[in-house]
């Protein structure tokens, strides 16, 4: 996680995002099982870095990666409760000297709740290659 202001997430020792994946480097890892492009990607299963559990979903935009989405497992919230997720992930964030809100040139890191979604993620969102 030291590398997330850099906007690499290494979720494992072999899969690894950062600014310029595309959707080709995805395809040719582990995590692939066939899924579409143009959709969300929840990958399956939890991903346990930094004593944390999370799912993961991806989200590209003509072929580049768009959208790194974390949720936070650790404990569970019940669906009427879910925006107290997004305490939990600003917590995670401040563990790295990190706000709500962080702008970089590759990008930003925020940590969202989504009412209309009723679900809360931290976010890595990718400047877009022109």
């Amino acid at each position: 996680m030291d590398r997330w202001t850099d906007g690499i997430v290494a979720l494992n020792e072999s899969f690894i995002i950062s600014p310029g994946y595309s959707f080709n480097d995805f395809k040719r890892s582990a995590f692939y099982t066939g899924q579409d492009g143009s959709r969300i990607i929840t990958l399956d299963g939890f991903f346990y870095f930094d004593n944390h559990k999370f799912l993961v979903e991806l989200i590209f935009i003509k072929e580049d990666i768009y959208s790194v989405s974390l949720l936070c497992c650790d404990v569970e919230i019940p669906f009427e409760a879910e925006e107290e997720r997004r305490k939990l992930h600003d917590e995670i964030l401040q563990e790295h000297g990190l706000n709500r809100e962080n702008e970089y040139s590759w990008g930003k890191i925020i940590s969202d709740y989504d009412a209309r979604g009723n679900v809360s993620s931290i976010d890595f969102i990718y400047s877009l290659r022109k």
